[in-house]
């Protein structure tokens, strides 16, 4: 089966409710535990009097961000090239239409998005809503882009490309960013590159686009998954100083500005990267734990080069139907994959978000169901 049947979340959270297990959220990339102490008192400058805070962020912001830049990943960006957004997911919808808007003259035949074949959904609906068509990038038996499978007429009417890596949902790690940001150089396609997972990175460093230098390329960060701080609604955006500066006077006409408190406390965050290695080390243990009790309990799967997710293949080949499977008789909410592109429906994304000793007598109890499932290529969807 292609995976094919009508996802409700809703539903899913009606049957986990009435599982006779307590419902346990593995849909979400957001860690079962308290945000770091936050300050609101930022670290460079007072508080100052009543205004609208600045749409390309304040000075502390744009600082810690390129500090976090050059330390972690041992490159160099120009504060005035670095700007503040209200959370990655909201630059990652609005930057295809203010892209688009800022190109428009002097490049108006490009009129098609690029996004991995399966991607975080936004991808897609930044795209449509600033009426681009989309084309989803093939990929090898790995989950990497493989971009000499675009065709030339693609390319030549590409505005840009995107790249996550880690890879959500995949876990996939893009080994050679710079090969990815060469190809958009030759092919004159922007290079958006989506980091928010770089600090889950498993196999070596993490990587940024930003390596292979800053023209026509964009990286964006945020606070939520580095720093567990999603009620912030705060990141930044990074790279080619041309292209920040077309997109910084649209985004403060569209009103697209991070609270000030928000970004102060996103500073002190930035600057701190002990709660971030705590973090990081709590989620390999808790992703271990997941795909050490998953292959015990008849679900096989591998463990990702990064991020917090592991990308399951549905016993039957039906993400949804066995989305709502196991959240009917574990209580277990997951993700089914048809959700990251059409190409997922077979698979569910689980997250490893809680410690693995509460997910592990949810699985124990499953696992008589899925090894006799494994061989069975008829669901049944609830």
């Amino acid at each position: 089966m292609s995976g094919t049947g009508v996802w409700a979340r809703e539903r899913a959270w009606e049957l986990a409710a009435s599982s006779g297990w307590r419902p346990l959220d593995l849909s979400l990339g957001v860690p079962a535990e308290p945000a770091p102490a936050i300050s609101h008192a930022g670290p460079h400058e007072n508080r100052a009097p009543a205004a609208y805070p600045p749409s390309a962020g304040t000075e502390s912001l744009r600082v810690a961000a390129a500090g976090y830049l050059a330390r972690r990943f041992d490159v160099t960006v120009p504060v005035s090239a670095v700007a503040a957004c209200a959370g990655a997911k909201e630059f990652v919808s609005t930057v295809p239409s203010l892209l688009r808007s800022a190109r428009r003259d002097r490049s108006p035949d490009r009129d098609v998005a690029l996004i991995p074949a399966l991607g975080y959904p936004p991808y897609e609906f930044g795209a449509r809503l600033a009426g681009l068509t989309v084309h989803r990038v093939p990929v090898d038996a790995a989950h990497r882009m493989d971009l000499g499978r675009v065709p030339d007429h693609v390319a030549a009417r590409a505005l840009y490309l995107w790249v996550n890596n880690p890879a959500n949902p995949t876990g996939a790690v893009e080994p050679r960013p710079a090969e990815v940001v060469e190809w958009g150089r030759e092919h004159d396609v922007v290079i958006l590159s989506d980091e928010v997972y770089a600090e889950t990175t498993w196999d070596g460093a993490p990587r940024t686009a930003l390596s292979a230098g800053l023209d026509g390329v964009l990286a964006v960060h945020g606070v939520a998954k580095r720093s567990n701080a999603p009620e912030l609604r705060v990141g930044f955006y990074a790279g080619d100083p041309a292209l920040v500066s077309e997109l910084l006077p649209l985004r403060r006409d569209a009103g697209l500005i991070a609270a000030g408190d928000s970004q102060r406390a996103a500073a002190g965050l930035l600057d701190d990267d002990a709660h971030a290695a705590g973090l990081r080390a709590r989620t390999a243990r808790r992703l271990l734990g997941l795909v050490e009790s998953l292959n015990a309990h008849g679900l096989r799967c591998d463990h990702p080069e990064g991020g917090p997710f592991v990308w399951l293949a549905a016993p039957g080949g039906d993400g949804v139907a066995f989305a709502y499977e196991v959240a009917a008789r574990a209580g277990l909410v997951v993700a089914p994959g048809i959700a990251y592109g059409p190409s997922g429906g077979g698979h569910v994304r689980v997250a490893a978000v809680h410690d693995p000793d509460l997910v592990e007598p949810r699985l124990a109890a499953l696992g008589p169901w899925t090894r006799e499932r494994s061989g069975d290529r008829k669901e049944r969807v609830p």
